[in-house]
């Protein structure tokens, strides 16, 4: 009789770390949530085990998470094989997405949850931030995440209808991915990184898509992926080149069409050939070679015909205004005669 009770006793208090796990997960306590379901796959209750693995996972532990998802399939939880998969694809997927931004290919494969609840402008979104910023490196991720997060969930539905916030937004969110790393919380961070790309490809920020990548490597270094880190640094420096082309086209023109000759190659149609076409307009023109400005304004016109962008649509104006001060009458006539199309 003693032993029984003595068994119902372990098997309630096992119980009761398996359901302070289940809350501090949902608060987002993820190591207080793994102590709690150690307990629990200790015991081999229930899918303590695979509760577990999920835990560690995010926490960038996967020795141990792998250890834990064998075990739980050897007791009959077969889908702790996928979350081995599932993790192990992670890094893959967050590396093609980028991939496909330095391609220029269409990435807006998300929106957020909900509608602003008040207008933000930009200026005020990257002043806030600048302030997180410095408070994590000062104290650390772990000091500001929490606040991070509410900073992005009142500034992220401003995405929809304001796209003069996407760089000022896609800075949040490489803030939140860093923060979760320098929190010990490296799965929830790629989803931030990844956003922050994406907006930063909308923006055509080539500077903070090289920024995001650069901490992405980083992070996969610190969690023994070297390759992967290899993989994030390249599609960098990539990244970082082309805002190099940007801020030197006009100032030093050779230098920008060599790098805009090879650089519009990786761009489908859209909003970045465009304004790669109008750069190379531009810096031809600077050149005095009106026949090739000429001919890439054509192709950059043709190319804006479907875009809304008022972007795009400042850069052709430039290349007008620079056609007309040149003498360039035909170019500036072409220019002038793509926006009245539109």
């Amino acid at each position: 009789m003693s032993e029984l009770l003595d068994r119902f006793e372990l098997d309630e208090a096992v119980e009761r770390q398996y359901r302070l796990g289940e809350a501090a997960e949902r608060a987002g306590r993820l190591r207080e949530a793994a102590v709690h379901f150690r307990v629990a796959a200790d015991q081999r209750l229930g899918d303590g085990a695979v509760r577990l693995a999920r835990v560690l996972f995010v926490l960038g532990e996967e020795a141990e998470a792998v250890r834990w998802c064998e075990a739980a399939v050897a007791d009959g939880f077969p889908e702790a094989e996928e979350l081995i998969r599932e993790n192990s694809q992670a890094r893959q997927r967050f590396l093609e997405h980028a991939a496909r931004i330095m391609v220029g290919a269409p990435t807006f494969d998300w929106v957020p949850s909900g509608v602003p609840s008040r207008r933000v402008s930009a200026e005020v979104i990257a002043t806030r931030t600048r302030a997180l910023r410095a408070l994590d490196q000062r104290y650390g991720g772990i000091a500001c995440h929490t606040a991070v997060l509410e900073h992005l969930a009142e500034v992220e539905p401003m995405i929809v209808v304001d796209g003069s916030t996407w760089t000022a937004v896609a800075e949040v969110c490489e803030l939140a991915g860093w923060t979760a790393f320098d929190s010990g919380l490296p799965g929830t961070a790629l989803p931030h990184f990844a956003h922050a790309l994406t907006l930063a490809r909308q923006a055509e920020n080539e500077s903070l898509i090289a920024s995001v990548l650069t901490r992405a490597g980083r992070m996969f270094l610190h969690h023994n992926a070297p390759d992967d880190a290899l993989k994030a640094f390249q599609l960098g420096f990539v990244a970082a080149h082309n805002a190099w082309a940007d801020r030197c086209a006009l100032d030093d023109p050779p230098q920008a069409i060599a790098a805009l000759t090879t650089k519009i190659g990786t761009y489908g149609e859209g909003r970045a050939r465009t304004l790669a076409l109008t750069a190379l307009a531009r810096n031809h023109l600077a050149l005095g070679d009106v026949a090739a400005a000429t001919e890439f304004a054509e192709n950059a016109v043709a190319s804006a015909r479907n875009l809304r962008s008022s972007r795009a649509e400042d850069q052709l104006r430039r290349l007008f205004g620079e056609a007309r001060a040149a003498g360039a009458f035909v170019l500036a006539e072409q220019v002038s005669a793509g926006f009245a199309r539109s």
